[in-house]
């Protein structure tokens, strides 16, 4: 058993109480904006649903109707829509910002504003000029007809294939930026040495380029599947009702006459607990993979 002597007990004690220290406000900003909000939740997923508040009165109805089957759908149709939505933006995105990477660095500047560009307008607006785009009369319709691709307006709006480009469109951001910052970083020469070992560029781009480049994949899958999971504004907007998102259906529980906010509660902890477990078990993933990789 390692012994520590008086100097390094005392040193040790200082350093444990400096930590306190600098972790408390972050807890206290957890425990307000987060674990309260979230004992409030719990606490309303048991209640009993009133026509516009709710009654307190203790039931476990809404736990039993979150797990019928429509709403399981919606969960799972949110689910699959997500995850097409960050694998097609890690395609798209990482070769963006390889390219933004591999640029000189008076360009990479140019080509990171114009990813950020998007930004610098309103999200509804952003959504809203999707939807003129995409509507039957809309702009990309027209063209299609004039230069004699279609004879008649196709059906591109309300769609799930409308839902999955605008949510591609706005989460791809989130993509790039994480894979470019550790692009940027990246050491080349190892490219270099892999192709004189024998190994081609596309053997070198899986076997280097690609491993060494998970942190930023993992980064920004989760910076695009937790929003694309839980969003409300895209489907609701470009979408159809029979294909809802889970975050429209808890929307609508929570505004809608005869209010369900029980349920909604019960729906929210349930999509919280989903989305944890999938984290933690994709960073415990990553970390052994890391771990191996060393």
């Amino acid at each position: 058993m390692e012994r520590y002597t008086d100097n390094e007990l005392v040193k040790i004690k200082r350093e444990n109480k400096s930590s306190w220290i600098l972790t408390t406000p972050f807890l206290i900003w957890i425990t307000i904006f987060f674990l309260i909000p979230y004992l409030i939740v719990i606490f309303y997923s048991i209640l009993t649903p009133g026509v516009y508040d709710i009654k307190f009165v203790f039931s476990l109805e809404s736990w039993r109707s979150a797990f019928t089957q429509s709403y399981m759908d919606s969960m799972a149709h949110s689910f699959i829509m997500s995850a097409l939505t960050t694998i097609i933006t890690i395609l798209i995105g990482f070769p963006v910002a390889y390219v933004i990477a591999k640029a000189p660095k008076k360009r990479q500047n140019l080509y990171l504003i114009l990813i950020i560009i998007p930004f610098w307008t309103n999200f509804i607006i952003r959504i809203f000029s999707w939807k003129i785009f995409l509507s039957s009369q809309g702009i990309l319709n027209n063209l299609l007809i004039h230069f004699g691709f279609i004879n008649e307006p196709l059906t591109l709006l309300r769609t799930n294939f409308a839902v999955l480009l605008v949510m591609v469109y706005v989460y791809l951001p989130y993509m790039i930026l994480p894979i470019y910052s550790v692009l940027d970083k990246f050491n080349y020469r190892l490219l270099e040495a892999s192709m004189d070992l024998g190994a081609n560029e596309i053997k070198s781009f899986f076997k280097v380029t690609l491993p060494l480049s998970m942190e930023g994949i993992f980064a920004g899958s989760i910076l695009v599947f937790i929003p694309a999971l839980g969003t409300y504004i895209i489907p609701q907007l470009v979408g159809h009702q029979s294909s809802a998102f889970i975050g429209q259906l808890i929307t609508f529980k929570v505004k809608s006459i005869p209010r369900n906010w029980p349920l909604a509660s019960a729906l929210s902890f349930i999509l919280l607990i989903l989305v944890a477990i999938i984290l933690l078990t994709g960073y415990n993933y990553h970390k052994s993979r890391s771990r191996s990789n060393l």
